[in-house]
């Protein structure tokens, strides 16, 4: 009994002397005593990101100048890459992704997390999925645009003997018996296929069209005796569609001048105004669309020319949008400041206003290239920076864009 209550004792004292040793040890910043987590910003995208952090804190801050919250602005074009080689390529909130083998990109679209693109690899037209290649039958070809529904991949463009679309790398001709060239793509929820291109007629009228389900090709409507072509198409509520492009119009001032326009479904027409300025107006063309509920955005530009009193005149091209017909100019061209630009694609997203294309840069026209770019809510952001290509490439700021996607 004695040597129990002894054992009981020294039982007692060690208990209480590991509890005060445990008390006395610092905890760490997950609470445990002793312990070795560090807290703090383990993404390192994030400004504040910190290497030795175990633990993420929740913390962390972002850069938000030129992305929305929560979304990813997915942008497509070509540039130097930071070897010296020109590349297709798309931006994801800014970073560079190389698309291997491609000359040119022309579309993105993102379909349950994977990546699509349309282009151009050597002389014929291509696609991509993620960063994987693939070459389309056709001699001398172009991919313009893409759309996927579910497992089908669908991409529009041409080749030497005319239109076209392929369906999952299998080629269906358009119209092959004229010059035609399609450029947009756009799928309805029941399955229906509609491309959006021209052709030229029997008397060298250059006709804008669409083609339902293969070649059956439905003219669009135009000015007497003019022109016109389709860029872009979009498909509202999964049934109505638009086209975007420009036809030609008569004009005492050159004869023929484009205006930009939509049509909605088989040809009612909506001309789009021109933007007033002391300069002289040539023309304006239409080159994408994106759809917000009931709203109806076009990128596009306006061309223009002045005369200076000398021999030769200046000119260039405004990049602007159109919202239900109401015009916005965009930073980047002769009115906002010196040089020329051109919207090419637009999305709206939570009320934030993408639209992609390219803007000269520069201090002085002569000595600049247009560089790809892109606009947030009318604030201009360029995506080839000093960082990012040779210096010693005259000309490394040239690139461009031409399709969007925001997820």
């Amino acid at each position: 009994m004695k040597h129990t209550f002894l054992l009981l004792i020294l039982i007692s004292l060690c208990f209480y002397s590991c509890e005060d040793q445990e008390e006395n040890l610092a905890k760490d910043c997950m609470g445990v005593a002793g312990g070795s987590a560090v807290c703090g910003c383990t993404d390192s995208l994030a400004l504040n990101y910190d290497s030795l952090a175990t633990d993420d804190d929740g913390s962390c801050e972002f850069d938000t100048m030129g992305t929305i919250v929560g979304r990813n602005i997915y942008i497509v074009g070509e540039s130097y890459n930071s070897e010296g080689a020109w590349t297709a390529c798309y931006w994801v909130n800014g970073e560079r992704v190389e698309l291997p083998g491609g000359d040119w990109a022309t579309d993105i679209i993102i379909s349950n997390g994977t990546v699509y693109a349309s282009g151009t690899s050597g002389a014929n037209a291509c696609y991509w999925i993620n960063q994987n290649r693939y070459d389309l039958p056709g001699d001398g070809g172009e991919g313009e645009a893409i759309a996927v529904h579910g497992d089908d991949v669908y991409v529009a463009g041409w080749y030497n003997d005319g239109s076209c679309y392929w369906k999952n790398g299998v080629k269906i001709n358009l119209t092959t018996n004229a010059d035609s060239q399609a450029f947009a793509v756009g799928l309805r929820t029941n399955g229906d296929v509609f491309v959006g291109g021209y052709y030229m007629n029997n008397h060298h009228y250059v006709i804008p069209c669409y083609w339902k389900n293969g070649n059956n090709r439905n003219n669009l409507t135009i000015p007497s005796g003019g022109d016109g072509e389709v860029n872009d198409v979009a498909i509202m509520d999964g049934n109505t569609r638009y086209y975007v492009g420009y036809t030609l119009h008569t004009s005492g001032f050159a004869g023929y001048t484009p205006k930009a326009c939509h049509w909605r479904n088989a040809g009612n027409r909506t001309d789009l105004p021109l933007g007033g300025s002391s300069m002289d107006i040539y023309g304006a063309t239409g080159m994408g669309i994106g759809i917000d509920g009931g709203d109806i955005y076009v990128a596009g530009y306006t061309d223009w020319f002045e005369f200076t009193g000398e021999q030769e005149t200046s000119g260039g091209s405004q990049p602007q949008y159109w919202k239900n017909g109401t015009i916005h100019d965009l930073q980047g061209g002769p009115r906002t400041n010196f040089g020329t630009g051109a919207a090419n694609d637009i999305r709206v997203t939570d009320g934030d206003i993408v639209a992609v294309g390219i803007a000269t840069r520069d201090s002085s026209y002569y000595d600049s290239y247009t560089s790809a770019c892109y606009w947030l809510n009318g604030q201009m952001y360029y995506l080839v920076n000093d960082g990012d290509v040779p210096q010693d490439l005259p000309d490394r700021f040239h690139s461009r864009v031409k399709g969007i996607f925001v997820e």
